[in-house]
């Protein structure tokens, strides 16, 4: 086992400090069962999931995504450009 040091905000070391003596465990191991959990997250999963939950902007509500994308695509000049190589 490794020893290091990090600096924390007073909020979250006081959050830590509270949800450690919750579950009876140390800061050190609440932070090291933290630490190790995150990690072995699967990211593909992660982000997965974030998309999932995402919600459109109140004006783009009713915009059909695909449609707004080939709209701003066809202005392009970039795009218009490497097309006519």
């Amino acid at each position: 086992m490794h020893r290091t040091q990090i600096y924390l905000q007073n909020d979250l070391y006081d959050t830590l400090k509270s949800r450690a003596a919750s579950m009876r465990v140390s800061i050190s191991e609440l932070i090291r069962r933290t630490l190790e959990r995150d990690i072995h997250k699967d990211p593909v999963v992660d982000a997965q999931a974030y998309f999932e939950r995402l919600q459109p902007l109140e004006s783009f509500a009713a915009v059909d995504a695909e449609t707004y994308v080939r709209n701003i695509r066809s202005q392009s000049r970039i795009l218009r450009q490497s097309d006519a190589t």
